[in-house]
């Protein structure tokens, strides 16, 4: 299973804690290849701001937009995501992961 996470999803008002938190269970529990999405641009600034913090761990790659299918977990502003969320944070991380759970296959 491959679960891609839009990287302004770790920017805050998101918790980078809950991010990784969210990186480690979809890696260890559900077994999946967690990589984060991005503009090409901004592949490298983001690398930086999750390496700096300690969230790089359970994340495979960084890639582009559309580079790679699978459950897309994404901010409104992007859309067209199986998961949108406005943030990663304490009061959201729970429907996220129940939502991982539901749509694994």
């Amino acid at each position: 299973m491959i679960v891609l996470i839009e990287a302004a999803l770790s920017e805050p008002p998101s918790s980078v804690s809950c991010f990784r938190d969210l990186t480690l269970y979809a890696s260890i529990f559900l077994n999946a290849d967690v990589l984060v999405e991005c503009r090409q641009q901004n592949k490298d600034l983001y690398w930086r701001w999750l390496k700096k913090r300690c969230a790089m761990d359970f994340v495979k790659d960084i890639l582009r937009y559309g580079e790679q299918g699978g459950i897309k977990i994404r901010s409104s502003r992007i859309g067209r995501g199986n998961i949108i969320t406005e943030r990663i944070d304490e009061h959201s991380l729970n429907y996220i992961l129940s939502r991982l759970k539901d749509l694994k296959i």
